[in-house]
């Protein structure tokens, strides 16, 4: 289990950054790679800067995969427009 948590760039609404993603494809191509098991991008009822992805891959290598797949050039190059910094925490069962 990963999350992912992204900082929008100034003046930057987290929904546009999701309806990038979601209008060029990107989020169903990543939802429809082998183990991709959740793949969810969720924005506080504040409406702060901050945009939440909650990610589980069957096994690390699919994430690893993941990472080197066509659609994932796009999704950074859409990143780029709308996000100022990322941090990635990997969560462990409690």
């Amino acid at each position: 289990e990963i999350l992912v948590i992204y900082t929008a760039k100034n003046g930057i609404c987290g929904k546009d950054f999701i309806k990038d993603l979601e209008q060029n494809g990107v989020l169903s191509a990543i939802r429809n790679e082998n183990g991709c098991v959740k793949y969810e991008y969720y924005l506080p009822y504040e409406g702060t800067s901050t945009i939440l992805l909650y990610e589980i891959w069957e096994s690390p290598e699919h994430q690893r995969v993941h990472m080197t797949q066509p659609h994932m050039k796009l999704a950074m190059e859409i990143k780029q427009k709308y996000i100022d910094s990322v941090e990635l925490k990997k969560l462990t069962e409690m």
